[in-house]
Order: structure tokens, then sequence, then C-alpha cells
């Protein structure tokens, strides 16, 4: 099963002003009840252009951040 991250959309935040839909390169971003959604995931290349134009910040890409310990032979790599 592979792991996709999604843009999450603060619907109590969001203004809707349309600005992270007018930027939406796939239109993967839409309306619902006169507010962002993300309707076509599947279209979603997590480019950040909606998180980027937000200007209430309703819109968050959460990254995962992975630790990785080195060791000599990765040095010799």
């Amino acid at each position: 099963m592979t792991l996709q991250w999604m843009p999450q959309i603060n619907q109590m935040m969001c203004t809707g002003c349309g600005d992270c839909i007018a930027s939406c390169p796939t239109t993967a971003l839409g309306w619902q009840n006169d507010k962002a959604v993300l309707l076509h995931p599947d279209l979603c290349t997590y480019c950040a252009a909606c998180e980027d134009v937000c200007p209430v910040g309703a819109i968050e890409l959460p990254y995962l951040i992975v630790k990785h310990e080195y060791s000599r032979e990765d040095e010799q790599s």
C-alpha cells in the first residue's frame, strides 16, 4: 500500500476566497458549500501552490520528516 499525502483544508478557517482553487495547476481543488475542498485527490501533485496563496493559512500540506543515522559505510558510498 502506498502512502499518499493530501492537502488538509481547515473548513473553519477557509473564507471561500478561491485563491487556492485558481492557483491549482491540476484542478484538483473545487467548491463545496462555498468553501475550497480537494475534489479530485487523484489529480493532486502536492505542489503546494494552494498552501502558498491561502491568505488565512487554511491549507496545510503535511510532510513526513525521516531521521537517518549515518554510519561510516554511508560516507564511503
